[in-house]
């Protein structure tokens, strides 16, 4: 199993850090962020050379790719207005449109000239289907509307900065061609990817340009846990100080199982109680930074380690249609909140009547206080200042192509202390060779089943990988 989700790459919107210049670079070094030089690649050179990449242009590489994940950034908050449009149950009594569904139906109505046209970039001429046209009007209805919900108020600047003549015909035109480029991803991952010799290589080249998405799921906790425990296993009496985690996410709007709740980001919160829960740290002396390129995720998180929230926790995987949840990961789930919990008791949660696990968690004062957040591309930049005991970086490394998983992972490199661990979920073997070289080698693996699927060859599962700074 490869949920993508919680993706490290989300920054300002790409209009806004046009309009920042200068600004932008000096809010960057206030922020102790430094940005990745030639001096720093010395151990990937032969790779990064491979790649056309060498000392005479990495500067312009470096700025280029930075500036493109300002522009993915972008893209990805507009997949999540789309996602949001179509399934959220507060903008229309009209039934909830799964994306999915909605990008079959659509592609596969087109005849065969019109459909190869699409998938290669081309929608004029094309409109939406009826029901979609409705949910875009209903969505211009309900921001133009004051309020306060907090996701509607976003998409308002959102539609604001992306689409600024003010006129309801320009912004339905706007919202359309979005669908259309939202959908045709979507249809190329679930349905012609699925057709490939590798399906799983298909998709992964999908992932390297698409948008960079702010989706998280519970599930990636119970891979960072098992991590955690395997880590706990090698060294009994190491004490977790200091730790970063790149690319915490935030679920604003995602693909699928869109629930009208609150959005939150819930691996900071994950990685604190299992911390505690396994003694790995004591919460007087922890220190978490959430660094994410987005930077709605990042104050979002500022904001809950000042109003602590309640977590309301409900699993991606349903118990329907033959797929059983694991003991292993129940037990995660029934667990988790232990160390956060304002209230004497936790809640080990209940299945909902679609199969869900379900449970709310009320976080401390006292569990918050460790939280920090910052902005941060890993890929271009690291932060400066005390180096970390522990990096975990989950379900975001697939965006990148293997030069800048190359800088992102001597980011990381740099930003560990000796001894310290990095902890993540890429199965590239890529990865391996360029944490050995630049001084992170492999320790441990572990695969964590999540649930079982009935007739299916194998189970729903993720991987956690240790590295050690040496």
């Amino acid at each position: 199993m490869t949920p993508r989700r919680s993706i490290l790459l989300t920054w300002l919107l790409a209009t806004a850090a046009a309009a920042a210049g200068g600004s932008t670079a000096a809010a960057l070094r206030q922020a102790g962020v430094a940005r990745i030089s030639w001096a720093d690649t010395a151990p990937l050179r032969s790779g990064l050379e491979a790649a056309g990449i060498t000392a005479a242009g990495f500067d312009t590489y470096v700025a280029r790719i930075h500036d493109d994940n300002l522009r993915r950034v972008h893209e990805g908050d507009l997949d999540h207005l789309v996602f949001f449009l179509l399934q959220s149950t507060r903008l229309s009594p009209a039934p909830p449109i799964e994306p999915a569904l909605s990008a079959r139906a659509f592609v596969e109505s087109l005849d065969a000239a019109t459909r190869a046209r699409f998938l290669g970039g081309d929608a004029s001429g094309l409109q939406a289907p009826a029901p979609v046209v409705e949910r875009i009007r209903a969505l211009l209805r309900a921001v133009d509307k004051p309020g306060a919900d907090t996701r509607l108020i976003y998409f308002r600047s959102l539609i604001e900065t992306s689409f600024q003549e003010d006129v309801p015909a320009a912004r339905t035109a706007g919202l359309t061609r979005e669908y259309f480029r939202a959908m045709r991803f979507v249809y190329e991952k679930e349905f012609v990817a699925q057709r490939a010799a590798s399906p799983a290589s298909a998709i992964a080249e999908l992932y390297r340009s698409r948008g960079l998405s702010t989706d998280t799921a519970i599930e990636a906790g119970y891979v960072v846990n098992l991590g955690l425990g395997v880590l706990k296993g090698l060294q009994p009496n190491l004490r977790v100080r200091r730790v970063l985690i790149v690319g915490p996410g935030m679920d604003l709007a995602p693909r699928t199982g869109f629930r009208d709740t609150p959005p939150e980001s819930y691996q900071p919160w994950a990685v604190i109680d299992a911390l505690l829960a396994m003694g790995l740290s004591r919460l007087d002396q922890l220190e978490v930074t959430a660094a994410d390129i987005n930077p709605r995720v990042v104050d979002h998180l500022r904001r809950s380690r000042a109003a602590p929230p309640t977590l309301l926790l409900t699993t991606d995987i349903a118990e329907a249609g033959g797929v059983a949840l694991s003991p292993e990961y129940r037990d995660y789930f029934a667990r988790l909140g232990q160390h956060l919990s304002a209230s004497s008791g936790t809640d080990r949660g209940r299945q909902d009547p679609g199969g869900h696990l379900v449970k709310s968690i009320r976080v401390g004062g006292s569990a918050a206080r460790p939280l920090h957040a910052e902005p941060l591309d890993v890929v271009t930049e690291r932060l400066a200042g005390k180096p970390f005991d522990l990096v975990i970086a989950t379900n975001i490394l697939p965006y990148f192509d293997d030069p800048q998983l190359a800088l992102a992972t001597a980011n990381i490199a740099a930003m560990l202390a000796p001894g310290g661990v990095f902890l993540h979920n890429e199965p590239r073997p890529v990865l391996g060779e360029l944490a050995a070289a630049v001084g992170l080698p492999f320790e441990q693996s572990r695969h964590a089943v999540i649930a079982s699927v009935t007739g299916a060859s194998a189970p729903l599962f993720d991987a956690v990988f240790l590295h050690v700074k040496r």
